[in-house]
């Protein structure tokens, strides 16, 4: 059981909060409504901390499949949206999503349409979800674009599992690579260090820039966190401002296999985005606005913005996004072979299978680059620590 904070109003127009335990939302809008009250407001009571929430409040990819997935079911087999949401209210796991849909669910309840409720959790629904719902009343396809949704988000969720998949090696090796030689500096240098100093002689210059280095990190670590803490926080501030952002993008577009992995990936989502709002009806001047917004890369938002601009004078999109050099020329070829033939979704949506495989392939490479790069470091570090002990280890003859 749980407790839902409501307002409502009843038949004399007065006012009243409060209150009640129920099995999920729906059940608490139906005692409330049996009484014969309105129900202004209604929403999962989180008590004094409810409100607070760490991290971002957008929801996860897979966390939108399940959404999509499930009202397209729901739907499809005649179920009323009301119903709809509070069915799914019930299965899905995750407080945020539980959160997003049930207020949802009490904005429909408040006389407002689906979009609209969608329109209201902007910033934890993506854009393209609330355009698409909108698209989809208008045309009374719902039921089909959520299926179109499920598949979009279903792809992408994919494509950020490979990459992710593909990073845990590296990460690893450089976890590995920082701990190693934080213990050997922490631990078995001192103790090392103490016995080499007892029994005297010249210390080469390795290995006492080794022991500064581990009595600095023994007697000082508080400043190295410090610094570390402050530098991750001070790149994060860079990183999100305007001309940080801007130059951070343009690095990873130029950089060698980092910048072709960019590339790709942001080709996939931009036919795979295009193609999936066009399926859904809606116009190609909305559909680059709205696919603008989901490539994560500043550079090629400018551009496109830019490429907006020329479609609303009436220019073709094919002409429009030509002058976006970091996309592989095929996609001009095949966005003008599909205005030509008016076939553009279907055109994008073989195009964007393509730019996933030639992503798939980027990252694949990226990741055996880094991999042996890791290594190496990792080799490096560690021999530098090891040879600065070993060094007068072999020469301890000539100290006693």
């Amino acid at each position: 059981m749980a407790n839902f904070k409501y307002t409502v109003i009843d038949s004399a127009g007065k006012t009243s909060e409060g209150v009640i335990e129920a099995e999920n939302i729906g059940e608490a809008s139906r005692k409330l409504k049996s009484d014969g009250k309105y129900i202004a407001s209604l929403k999962l009571d989180r008590g004094t901390f409810g409100d607070i929430h760490i991290g971002s409040p957008k929801l996860k990819t897979q966390e939108l499949v399940i959404i999509s997935r499930q009202l397209s079911s729901l739907l499809s087999a005649g179920i009323t949206v009301v119903r709809a949401l509070d069915m799914l209210y019930q299965q899905l796991e995750t407080q945020k999503s539980k959160k997003c849909i049930g207020e949802i669910y009490e904005s429909v309840q408040g006389g407002k349409s689906l979009s609209e409720a969608f329109s209201d959790q902007r910033g934890v629904i993506p854009n393209i979800m609330i355009q698409m719902i909108a698209a989809g009343e208008e045309s009374g396809r719902l039921d089909e674009v959520m299926y179109r949704l499920a598949e979009h988000f279903q792809k992408e969720s994919k494509t950020k599992n490979k990459i992710s998949s593909a990073m845990v090696y590296p990460k690893m090796l450089a976890i590995v690579t920082v701990l190693v030689s934080v213990g050997l500096l922490t631990f078995l240098v001192p103790g090392i260090a103490e016995t080499i100093a007892d029994l005297g002689g010249e210390l080469p210059a390795l290995t006492k820039g080794i022991m500064a280095i581990s009595n600095s990190l023994v007697n000082y670590w508080y400043i190295y966190v410090a610094v570390v803490g402050v530098s991750v926080y001070g790149f994060k501030l860079w990183r999100n401002s305007e001309k940080g952002a801007y130059q951070w993008d343009t690095l990873m577009l130029k950089m060698p296999v980092v910048g072709k992995m960019t590339k790709m990936n942001a080709s996939a989502r931009f036919t795979r985005t295009v193609s999936t709002l066009l399926r859904s009806g809606i116009s190609v001047l909305s559909s680059v606005e709205i696919t603008e917004k989901s490539l994560d890369n500043v550079v090629l938002e400018k551009k496109l913005a830019d490429a907006r601009i020329e479609i609303r004078k009436g220019t073709a999109l094919s002409k429009s996004i030509r002058g976006i050099t970091e996309f592989p020329p095929m996609i001009y070829a095949m966005v003008s072979i599909g205005e030509e033939s008016g076939t553009l979704d279907s055109i994008l949506e073989k195009a964007a299978d393509f730019f996933e495989d030639e992503a798939d392939a980027a990252t694949s490479k990226f990741v055996a680059t880094l991999e042996p790069v890791m290594i190496i470091i990792m080799a490096i570090v560690v021999g530098l620590v090891v040879g600065g002990i070993a060094m007068p280890i072999f020469n301890m003859a000539s100290y006693i």
